[in-house]
């Protein structure tokens, strides 16, 4: 699950790419491309990782990508069956492309103004397949109106959940340094355990005063309150899609006591995990 810059290549003729991905699970390594990008899962089940996001993703699961944002989705066997596959819509589309033909629009505002959002990556909450089938399945202009047609139809969505903190901040170049690859690695595979500073920044070849200043002057924040954001990522999916008590989520989220849990989410969502519950559940 490292953080590898990926080289993306346009289909010919096309100023951008689509693909259909039928694979018997989602494995792709922990990535990022200067294109934006447009997923919709068409069959599948597991979790999706946006910058320091942590959300379950199902079939009929949208996003939007903006440039260079760290992402990549982890499937779940869907059954026993081996031949069960996982399948997505992906479009890709260059700064180039928003840039010179998008911006020089004006009917195109709205989208604009959704891009630059996408920087944090966004969910969308109500299903727009026929839109993006659309895409993938005309060719030439057709697809091009296709493709911001998709756009607009997001653009005037009020449905929407943007996905990475509004701190996140890692830079394409560090991200691809190996000491970085190694803490997103490590922090993402182990955030429901209990990971220290000493193990953390073991990970990193540093001593923890080192390790500290390093994970601060480059994502803008302390490496706990990062750790805790994915955690409370995956504790708020859960708080709303799950039918785990709140005791049996705080562990399963990587807090090792309640009370800790309890002070920890209210403090950053302003409401206790059962408030959030009655509210969003």
């Amino acid at each position: 699950m490292k953080a590898l810059f990926e080289k993306i290549l346009t289909d010919e003729g096309s100023s951008f790419l689509t693909r259909y991905v039928a694979l018997p699970y989602f494995d792709a390594p922990l990535h990022y491309h200067p294109e934006y990008e447009l997923t919709f899962i068409v069959k599948g089940q597991g979790k999706r990782f946006v910058g320091d996001s942590v959300f379950n993703f199902k079939a009929g699961d949208l996003v939007l990508l903006g440039s260079n944002l760290p992402h990549f989705w982890r499937s779940e066997r869907l059954t026993k069956n081996e031949e069960d596959l996982h399948e997505a819509i992906v479009i890709q589309f260059s700064t180039s492309f928003v840039d010179n033909v998008l911006q020089a629009l004006p009917e195109c505002k709205s989208i604009v103004a959704l891009l630059n959002l996408a920087k944090s990556g966004i969910w969308f909450a109500e299903t727009y397949a026929p839109a993006v089938r659309k895409v993938f399945e005309t060719e030439g202009l057709n697809r091009l109106l296709a493709l911001i047609e998709a756009l607009a139809q997001l653009a005037a969505s009020t449905d929407y959940q943007l996905l990475a903190s509004e701190g996140f901040n890692i830079k394409p170049d560090e991200t691809e340094n190996e000491r970085m690859r190694k803490i997103l690695e490590y922090t993402l595979e182990n955030f429901q355990q209990d990971i220290s500073l000493d193990s953390i920044a073991g990970i990193a070849n540093l001593t923890v005063p080192s390790f500290c200043r390093y994970f601060k002057a480059r994502t803008g924040k302390t490496y706990v309150y990062f750790l805790n954001e994915i955690r409370l990522s995956n504790a708020r999916k859960l708080l709303i899609d799950n039918e785990l008590d709140i005791s049996q989520i705080c562990i399963e989220c990587g807090f090792q006591n309640l009370s800790h849990f309890h002070r920890i989410f209210k403090s950053q969502t302003g409401l206790t995990p059962l408030a959030y519950r009655r509210r969003f559940g």
